[in-house]
C-alpha cells in the first residue's frame, strides 16, 4: 500500500454519495492513501455520510449548494499539505502508475496537472486544451471546431517525459501545487462551475507556473467531455466561456458576441422549420441562448 504522505485529496459532493464513495474507494483500493481526505458536502438534500477510508476524512457541509467552482474552492482552501489531487465525484481510479506521474510532477515543478481520461465506453478524452479554441472558432460552432482542430498538432511530451505542456487543463482529476494555488488567489469564485479550471489555468500560467497533463496514467470519468449536465450546464458553459474570452482576449469583446447572435438567429430559423414537420426539442434550448448572448446566458 503506497502512502502519499504530502498529499490531500480534495473533493466535492452534491445529492451524489454513492458516486463519491466509489471514487474514493477506487483510490484506496487501486493506488494507497493519502495525508488526508477533504470533502466539500455543497449542500445535498442528505448530510453526506463518508465510506470507511484507510485515510483520515474531513467532511465540510455547505448548508445551500454554492456550485462547483466555489465548493472546489473551498476544499483546497482546507488542504494542509504541500499538494492537492483535485477530484470530481464521478472518477474511478484504475490500477497504474500514479506514483510516477505524481513524482514527475514534483520533480518538474509543475503546478496543475490532470490526467489522461476516457469515458466509461472506453473512448479516449482529451481533459485538456492546446492550443487555447480561440474565441472565432467558439462563435462558429461544433462544425468550425472540427474544422480548426485538422489544422493543429498533437501535443507530446519532451523525449524521456511524460507530461505534455498546455495551455490549460481540466480540474476533473488534477494535481495542485498549493503553494501556487493560492498565490494566484485559487479560483474565480464568478464561475459557477464551467470554465473556472481553464481560468484557473491561465492565470497560474500567466504566474510562470508550468500546466499540463500526465499521459502515463489514466482514470475514467463519466462526464469527460462536459457531456452531463443538459441545458442548465450548456447555459453555463456558454455564460462563462463569453466571461473568459472577454477577459483574456480583451479584443473579442467587439466581436464574440455579434457572431454568436448570428449564428444563435440562424439555428433558432432552422429549428423553427423542422419544427412545422415535426417535435423539435432544440428549438426552446435556442431560443434562450439567443437571449443568452444579450443577458449573458443566465
Amino acid at each position: 500500500m503506497t502512502e502519499f504522505a504530502d498529499l490531500t485529496l480534495a473533493t466535492t459532493a452534491h445529492n451524489n454519495e454513492q458516486m463519491s464513495a466509489a471514487m474514493l474507494r477506487s483510490f484506496e483500493v487501486n493506488l494507497g492513501v493519502v495525508a488526508e481526505v477533504v470533502i466539500v458536502d455543497d449542500g445535498s438534500r442528505t448530510v453526506y455520510g463518508a465510506p470507511p477510508l484507510r485515510s483520515p476524512v474531513r467532511v465540510i457541509r455547505n448548508a445551500q449548494a454554492q456550485g462547483f467552482c466555489r465548493a472546489s474552492d473551498l476544499a483546497l482552501r482546507e488542504v494542509r499539505t504541500k499538494y492537492a489531487l483535485l477530484v470530481d465525484a464521478d472518477i474511478l481510479f484504475e490500477p497504474g502508475d500514479f506514483a510516477g506521474g505524481y513524482a514527475a510532477f514534483r520533480e518538474g515543478r509543475w503546478v496543475w496537472i490532470n490526467f489522461r481520461q476516457t469515458n466509461f465506453q472506453g473512448v479516449e478524452q482529451a481533459g485538456y486544451e492546446q492550443p487555447m479554441m480561440p474565441p472565432w472558432v467558439f462563435a462558429a460552432g461544433n462544425q468550425g471546431l472540427k474544422l480548426w482542430e485538422k489544422f493543429q498538432d498533437v501535443p507530446q511530451p519532451s523525449p524521456g517525459g511524460r507530461i505534455i505542456e498546455v495551455d490549460a487543463a481540466h480540474s476533473s482529476c488534477t494535481l495542485v501545487d498549493m503553494e501556487a494555488f493560492h498565490a494566484v488567489e485559487g479560483f474565480d469564485r464568478w464561475y459557477w462551475q464551467c470554465q473556472s479550471d481553464i481560468d484557473l489555468s491561465l492565470r497560474l500560467r500567466q504566474a510562470g507556473g508550468r500546466v499540463g497533463v500526465d499521459l502515463g496514467y489514466g482514470v475514467k470519468h463519466e462526464g469527460a467531455g462536459g457531456k452531463s449536465g443538459g441545458a442548465a450546464r450548456v447555459l453555463d458553459l456558454y455564460r462563462s466561456r463569453v466571461h473568459l474570452y472577454e477577459h483574456f482576449y480583451p479584443v473579442s469583446r467587439f466581436y464574440l458576441r455579434p457572431l454568436l447572435f448570428v449564428r444563435h438567429l440562424l439555428e433558432l430559423g432552422w429549428f423553427a422549420m423542422v419544427a412545422l414537420f415535426k417535435n423539435e426539442p432544440r428549438l426552446e434550448m435556442r431560443i434562450e441562448m439567443l437571449k443568452g448572448v444579450l443577458k449573458g446566458y443566465r
